[in-house]
């Protein structure tokens, strides 16, 4: 009934919006290299005004700055097709300015790794060997936890057009701002001696929404989405705490959906629970 309900509301607010794009991100920074987290901060721009209330509700953007890498243990319980459960347990690192994740699962016959770095993601471990209902959705499942624990950086990046909506809506009895995404491609130019490599990272969701929580002012919803692709998923994030000595906060318990082309609520895929 809820999802349904969402379903409708959702669908009403963002039909018949257009995202407009603002080009692609320049980086001249060896902090942005490929193949190198951040070391620091590496963004286009300051938040924007309607976002500062969102990034100072979970720690603020000092604290944020110096937050180079976020790591954490959880509990995950993962969902097979037919809802069986599957629980595991899941070592996330989480590079905030590299726009990248690397997640390490070791299952009963295989040792699994894969890491996520603007829109390209990397495989260590058989597939075949993984028994989780996760397996084929590797991509989808770290982009949606780092999309979610660090939403600040990811509304600081300048590859990403972001239009605030002027219309409150409310799910399942709360009421949120939706602040629309269009992800550019990102050009990173690297720095070396003799010449500078530029590459060229192709979004891996070309659009979503952000949902701001008027009563937290955290955007602790996010809808993620390629329609080409027909790829949609919807992420949520609860009960946020500090993270162990970076001064930021982030969702103790996350929750990912299968979504459509309505950002309505679908299956879910995964419930993660930090350990604390």
């Amino acid at each position: 009934m809820v999802a349904r309900m969402m379903g409708r509301i959702v669908l009403t607010v963002l039909t018949g919006l257009i995202l407009t794009g603002c080009g692609r991100q320049v980086v001249k920074d060896s902090s942005k290299n490929p193949d190198l987290p951040a070391a620091g901060p590496v963004f286009a721009s300051a938040p924007r005004s309607f976002l500062q209330p969102s990034v100072d509700a979970v720690g603020g953007l000092p604290a944020w700055k110096q937050a180079k890498t976020i790591k954490f243990d959880a509990i995950v319980t993962a969902l097979h097709p037919d809802g069986g459960a599957y629980l595991t347990e899941h070592r996330f690192s989480l590079y905030p300015w590299s726009d990248a994740v690397e997640v390490v699962a070791g299952e009963p016959r295989v040792r699994m790794t894969w890491r996520v770095h603007c829109g390209s993601c990397s495989i260590e471990g058989d597939p075949a060997l993984d028994g989780s209902p996760l397996k084929g959705i590797y991509h989808e499942y770290a982009d949606a936890v780092l999309q979610i624990v660090t939403t600040p950086a990811r509304l600081m990046e300048g590859s990403v057009t972001l239009t605030r909506k002027p219309i409150p809506l409310q799910i399942a009895g709360q009421w949120y701002q939706a602040v629309e995404a269009k992800f550019q491609p990102q050009e990173i130019v690297s720095n070396q001696k003799d010449h500078e490599r530029v590459t060229v990272f192709t979004p891996y969701w070309t659009q979503g929404t952000y949902f701001q929580n008027y009563a937290s002012a955290i955007a602790d919803m996010i809808w993620l989405a390629d329609p080409g692709e027909q790829r949609y998923l919807l992420v949520r994030g609860y009960d946020y705490a500090p993270a162990a000595g970076d001064g930021v906060l982030i969702p103790t318990k996350i929750e990912i959906f299968r979504s459509d082309a309505q950002a309505r609520f679908g299956s879910r895929l995964a419930l993660i629970d930090l350990k604390r």
